[in-house]
């Protein structure tokens, strides 16, 4: 709440608190290709950006879409959350554009990529002013591709 407050110090304390203990999760779980994920978007949060970046990345190489399309997924949601963060518009566009037509099962919303959830959440805040993002925000839902 504290993000979209626009409250940074308090926002930073919140996250300084939750850090922690994700890391811990991630050391406990070193092959939890979600949580390296989970953990890069926390450190996106935090303006740690080549630790954010790092461990989506991680995150991607240990869950690829090609062995586990849901947690594959959710990872290449989270990536595309870090790019957006770190001001990667193309990167972060890319990729929605990619999970905007990909099956995957959406089992909670911190991980949802549909219109919806583009339009609805915070989350996407830092692609609002980006004519590519209004782009996929104004269009028809996409059509699921089936491979």
């Amino acid at each position: 709440m504290a993000v979209v407050r626009n409250d940074a110090a308090r926002a930073l304390r919140e996250f300084e608190t939750a850090r922690p203990t994700l890391e811990q999760v991630v050391m406990k779980s070193p092959q939890d290709g979600v949580r390296h994920a989970q953990l890069g978007f926390l450190y996106a949060l935090m303006g740690r950006k080549d630790d954010a970046l790092r461990e989506g990345q991680r995150g991607a190489e240990l869950t690829p879409m090609s062995k586990d399309m849901v947690n594959g997924a959710t990872v290449q949601g989270f990536l595309a959350l870090i790019y957006a963060r770190n001001g990667d518009a193309d990167h972060a566009i890319q990729l929605l554009e990619h999970l905007l037509v990909t099956p995957f099962a959406v089992d909670y919303c911190e991980n949802s990529i549909t219109l919806s959830d583009l339009r609805q959440r915070w989350e996407w805040d830092p692609l609002r002013n980006d004519p590519r993002f209004q782009k996929i925000l104004a269009g028809p839902e996409p059509k699921t591709l089936y491979k």
